[in-house]
């Protein structure tokens, strides 16, 4: 499953490659990923579509147009079309399961409260983990992102190994302690942290941990042992906010409470980060903002950090402190909504992560933005292949519908906001009179012209603009084209960004991403 170290050099030159095609690829037609769908009629993409392209694409049948993602063509279509869909077909990212990652049986019991898609992806993602563990010798599971916990629940139950769930819920966290069985309750703690890219929470994560550890250790020596390590509250608020100094005081006041074996472990040396031996080798001594914080080499286990469906800056989060903390051996995550990273000042800090991603994009002049993002946590080909006539063409009415709306918003300068959670439902996109009235009753509009004068302009404007409802699905099939090229930069970013720090890395597609779009695992273990 992992590269082994003679390898790890070839398969970063063959990531450079394929990340130069795509780039340049990317680059050449950013008008396909660089809009906002709901502004399809204010930014009129279809304007930048070549005129040889036109003729041919909005000619399409149905199965013709739902093959054009899959490297589809014809020998009389313009060569730049041809070269365009076959070089975006052959760099897309691999989503094929492979056979070696096979799925767990899980218990009737287990399941419970799971949907299909749920079911699907913990059977999956716990017997990758599993995998990992074993390679990786590592005993405890860190699942980042943990929810109601049904992942923790299988990797204990099914494979046996510890599991710390952080989450940063507290309703999610509570209602995964009611989950817990009473076979596996000693195994499994669940923690509310919210894990940020921060030097202060990767320290407070580390503090956390310790206490993780020694409530394991605990249970280990024995359930009748009056004995706890430092007596520090598992609970939010305590574990949340104690900090390194006040833990370091607790162990010191409870020594007399520890049996035997854990006094021992307190008094050992603690074992050092990455940080700390970078540290000394430079002759600064040890890094003193962790004093009292690691944990001791005998306390410490190997652990393997985890996540599902890890949102928005949550990977690049995790893997910084995969890369600092030395007890993490191993990591395996699913990325999902690229979109909600946080930038700043027109740029996204943790995208590009890698060195040479970021200097082979700088050269290209792409740069990423919000739809660009969007896109790329957008559904996958394998839903559109399936696509027929008639969704198809509910597809044009709601993306049309809904930018007529905005055009109309934006060129009498109106601000509307939605009172309910959804303007239209399906049925609602029958005719756009029907869609009209539902809009006016669902929405609230800064406007003070009334409403037959707002029915009037709209339906003016869907007069205007019909004509160009045909170029719905040419854009959209071209966005399906390039979504798996946007999301493969995405997670090789991350993937050569670890290697750069020295981790052997993988990407691994874990899921059928016709059940769950979202199947790439992120796998790295650290070399001895």
């Amino acid at each position: 499953m992992f590269l082994f170290l003679r390898e790890i050099m070839n398969e970063k030159d063959k990531i450079s490659s394929t990340n130069k095609i795509t780039v340049e690829l990317l680059a050449k037609h950013q008008w396909i990923h660089n809009f906002q769908v709901t502004k399809f009629f204010i930014e009129k993409p279809w304007n930048h579509i070549p005129e040889e392209w036109k003729n041919v694409l909005t000619r399409l049948t149905t199965e013709e147009l739902n093959s054009l993602p899959f490297g589809y063509s014809k020998e009389d279509w313009p060569e730049s079309l041809k070269k365009f869909i076959t070089t975006a077909s052959e760099v897309a990212l691999p989503r094929k399961i492979s056979e070696e990652n096979k799925s767990c049986c899980l218990d009737p019991q287990i399941k419970r409260g799971m949907n299909p898609k749920k079911q699907h992806e913990v059977s999956h993602m716990s017997a990758l983990i599993n995998d990992i563990s074993v390679r990786t010798g590592c005993d405890v599971v860190i699942d980042v992102g943990s929810g109601l916990g049904y992942l923790g629940h299988v990797l204990t139950s099914v494979y046996g190994l510890k599991v710390i769930g952080l989450e940063s819920k507290q309703s999610h966290t509570t209602g995964a302690d009611k989950r817990l069985f009473s076979d596996t309750d000693d195994k499994i703690i669940n923690v509310t942290f919210e894990m940020e890219d921060t030097p202060e929470n990767r320290l407070e994560f580390k503090s956390l941990m310790k206490s993780c550890f020694q409530k394991f250790r605990k249970s280990e020596c024995g359930k009748d042992m009056d004995c706890d390590g430092p007596k520090v509250s598992l609970s939010d608020s305590n574990l949340i906010n104690h900090s390194a100094t006040n833990i370091l005081t607790q162990q010191k006041n409870t020594e007399s409470e520890q049996c035997d074996a854990c006094l021992a472990e307190s008094n050992q040396t603690p074992i050092q980060t990455d940080s700390d031996r970078k540290s000394n080798e430079q002759g600064d001594g040890p890094n003193t903002t962790l004093t009292g914080n690691d944990v001791t080499k005998s306390d410490v286990y190997r652990c393997l950090l985890i996540g599902l469906h890890c949102c928005g800056d949550l990977t690049p989060a995790m893997l910084r402190v995969y890369s600092e903390a030395d007890f993490v051996r191993g990591l395996c995550c699913v990325s999902c909504c690229y979109h909600r990273m946080v930038s700043q000042e027109g740029t996204y800090p943790h995208f590009p992560m890698s060195k040479e991603l970021d200097t082979v994009m700088s050269k290209n002049r792409l740069t990423p933005s919000a739809p660009f993002l969007r896109l790329g946590a957008q559904e996958t080909r394998a839903r559109w292949k399936t696509k027929s006539e008639e969704s198809h063409q509910s597809h044009v009415k709601a993306v049309a519908y809904r930018s007529l709306l905005e055009l109309y918003a934006h060129q009498e300068n109106v601000e509307f906001s939605k009172l309910f959670r959804r303007i239209a439902t399906a049925g609602d996109f029958e005719d756009f009179d029907g869609y009209i009235e539902k809009t006016l009753s669902r929405c609230q509009f800064s406007s003070t012209h009334g409403k037959d004068s707002m029915r009037t302009k709209l339906k003016a404007l869907y007069a205007e603009y019909h004509v160009y409802f045909q170029y719905v699905e040419v854009i959209t099939v071209l966005q399906v084209i390039v979504q798996p090229l946007i999301e493969r930069l995405i997670v090789q970013d991350r993937v050569l960004w670890l290697l750069e720090n020295g981790h052997d890395s993988d990407m691994i597609p874990v899921f059928d991403d016709f059940i769950s779009p979202r199947n790439i695992a992120l796998c790295s273990n650290k070399l001895p």
